[in-house]
């Protein structure tokens, strides 16, 4: 009976929590406040949300009167408390004498000005909208005179900051505000408080109003919204971001205890106060998530802009699939209402959270076509471009669009813009429909901006126009030339590395395809050096081993990671497997001007190899196979996901090796 007389203190959601099937236990209550005669202190409470149990702070009113007893537990009094017959008059808006008084502070030029407007004013007729302002006006003007006088410090008076009359008045200030129990005056002077630098005794204050929050929050006394600013106010309250986020979870129940009359824009509030919170994080997430699949349909575009700029500050929770469904759902339905610069926020949004479905490459689709190049915000395409690129979009009607756009509006678009733009061609494999006219217009862009480009941003460029057979050969000299390896040079560490590895790719795959070349112009590699693998082509190798011994008949017939030979270290001529034609010519090296005809080189291939329909290599591995096969190698490409599907069924395994080393030997020359 005990524990129920204590739940009875307790909120009604706590009160809901308490018991099964939501939690466990109930720990023990431990004082919160270090105020002496504090009102409330601290419990903790575990809830269950789904699989996931979490324990929550909950904050417990003490009971001091018969009536809030009574209230507690349920009992309906016909007298009125004296503190709801005080709400019942508190007025709505400003009356003409508060906006007279307040209107006052604002002509006065110091805190003592403050001082003498209020002085002769009882202080039972100062109002909490009166007092909060008042508070306020002192902290601006004194954080105003310090800012301006840093070393002046003589000759104080007693009205100023860290004086005892300053401390009572701002005392009965606070006084006044907390009594109120109005949300607005008790936000406002927490707001103040905050930026209060010049008192001695602002821990006191941030304490007192603090508890005064948290006992009108239990109480129920808080609209939603208010609630939501209280938590934005205190995640900076303190210098201490770690004691800031522990004290907003303080303020969880308030929440949930409204969560079922929720109007979308309550959604959108409480959405915003998320990258506050943590230990409630989870169980508000899952509220909201649940409360916007109800309404997604009547929300508004600033609203869905808003909810995705939160969720990309949300790094380490997930976001349910069927919430983000709703999300590109909404898009899809309301796409002619959405402006230029409201969907370039939505894309950039979905491109961080790399998030993608059909209905919002649909989406992207309908913009490219309806209006396409009348689009007028230039990033929008090139966000686009870099969403399809990231998430390997390799949609025909998006890319033509952007082709034909950028053959419109090459003239304005700046540097960024056209990086975007025009490499997703190369990374995508695919040639612009008005090719010609495409890279004429393009070259011309280059060749007039070159030196404006960063270099690891032009070495990329002109490799990815190499992964389609478009060779930049009229820029060789512009990249070997002296002053461009000294700007290259001048890069970062990681970008020097980065726009070496991929200048040597370009020396080499210009020699190996481009006719009129005249390189190599870079030196071989001499000095040994390690290459980063991707761990799962490693392991789907060494399973491959067995099943492909079998396939050619002799395991000493097979070479796992094999290095061609005078060609640059490079991820893209490394061969995955190689199958040799006898055990003797596994001894041997093979590579560039040697005779590989009788070699199969096994390529495996991961799902970033592909686009993101899984039928189209991306364009590095489309310039890999090539490149082999230039060289002479027949090629087999497996499937790794296709391969580890069948890794236990031995027999299938083997067939399906089988059916691809048949058809690379097939091949023609």
């Amino acid at each position: 009976m005990s524990l129920l007389r204590s739940c009875k203190h307790l909120s009604p959601l706590a009160r809901l929590a308490v018991f099964p099937p939501a939690v466990a236990r109930l720990s023990a209550v431990r004082d919160f406040s270090s105020r002496k005669g504090g009102r409330i202190s601290e419990t903790s409470v575990f809830i269950q949300t789904g699989h996931k149990i979490t324990e929550l702070p909950v904050v417990v009113k003490k009971v001091k009167d018969v009536w809030e007893l009574y209230r507690r537990m349920g009992i309906d009094t016909k007298v009125k408390q004296p503190e709801d017959q005080h709400l019942l008059a508190l007025p709505k808006k400003l009356s003409e004498g508060e906006k007279e008084i307040i209107s006052g502070f604002n002509r006065c030029y110091n805190s003592s000005s403050i001082f003498r407007l209020l002085e002769p004013i009882p202080s039972s007729e100062v109002t909490p909208q009166v007092a909060s302002q008042a508070y306020k006006k002192i902290v601006e003007l004194e954080n105003t005179y310090e800012a301006r006088n840093p070393n002046n410090i003589e000759n104080r008076r007693s009205d100023q900051p860290h004086s005892f009359f300053r401390s009572a008045f701002i005392s009965s200030l606070l006084d006044i505000i907390c009594n109120s129990k109005d949300p607005g005056a008790i936000l406002e002077g927490l707001t103040s408080v905050m930026r209060d630098q010049n008192s001695d005794d602002q821990d006191i204050y941030k304490a007192r109003l603090l508890e005064e929050l948290l006992v009108c929050v239990t109480d129920g006394m808080f609209p939603l919204q208010d609630i939501c600013k209280a938590v934005h106010i205190l995640s900076i309250f303190y210098p201490d971001h770690k004691k800031c986020r522990q004290v907003a979870d303080k303020l969880w129940f308030g929440i949930i205890d409204q969560s079922k009359s929720m109007t979308n824009e309550d959604i959108v509030a409480v959405f915003t106060t998320l990258p506050h919170l943590t230990k409630s994080r989870n169980m508000i997430l899952k509220v909201l998530e649940e409360k916007a699949g109800d309404s997604w349909q009547q929300f508004k575009t600033g609203d869905v802009v808003e909810i995705l700029r939160v969720l990309q500050e949300l790094k380490y929770d997930r976001i349910s699939q069927g919430f983000m469904r709703m999300l590109s759902g909404w898009l899809a339905v309301n796409i002619h209402t959405v402006t230029e610069q409201e969907m370039l926020a939505i894309v950039y949004s979905f491109l961080q959270l790399e998030y993608m479905d059909t209905a919002l490459v649909s989406a992207l689709e309908k913009i490219i076509k309806k209006k396409g190049c009348q689009i007028m915000e230039f990033d929008l395409i090139c966000t686009i471009c870099s969403y399809c690129l990231a998430m390997r979009i390799r949609s025909p009607t998006i890319l033509e669009g952007v082709g034909q756009y950028f053959i419109e509006h090459h003239q304005s678009l700046t540097v960024p813009q056209v990086t975007a733009i025009a490499g997703i061609f190369g990374h995508l494999d695919f040639h612009p429909a008005n090719g010609f006219k495409f890279w004429e217009l393009l070259e011309l862009v280059l060749d007039l901006k070159f030196s404006q480009f960063p270099p690891v941003d032009i070495i990329n460029l002109l490799v990815s126009f190499i992964y389609i057979e478009k060779f930049p050969i009229n820029f060789t000299n512009k990249l070997f030339n002296p002053f461009f390896l000294d700007r290259l040079h001048s890069q970062s560490e990681d970008l020097v590395a980065i726009s070496r590895q991929q200048l040597k790719l370009y020396d080499t795959t210009m020699k190996l395809e481009c006719r009129g070349y005249e390189g190599p112009f870079l030196p071989k590699d001499t000095n040994h050096r390690m290459i980063n693998t991707d761990s799962r082509i490693m392991r789907t190798v060494n399973k491959l081993l067995d099943p492909m011994a079998d396939v050619v008949g002799d395991f000493s017939r097979l070479g796992k990671s094999v290095v061609l030979s005078s060609l640059p270290l490079h991820p893209l001529y490394i061969v995955d497997l190689m199958v040799y034609p006898t055990h003797a010519a596994s001894l041997l090296r093979f590579g560039f001007q040697t005779n590989n005809s009788n070699n199969v080189a096994v390529l495996v291939l991961t799902p970033e190899h592909y686009d993101q329909t899984g039928e189209h290599l991306v364009g590095s591995q489309a310039m890999r196979v090539r490149q082999l096969t230039i060289m002479g190698f027949k090629v087999m490409c497996v499937n790794m996901q296709m391969a580890n599907k069948l890794m236990m069924q031995p027999k299938k395994v083997r067939e399906y090796l089988q059916k691809l080393y048949t058809d690379a030997c097939k091949k023609k020359k």
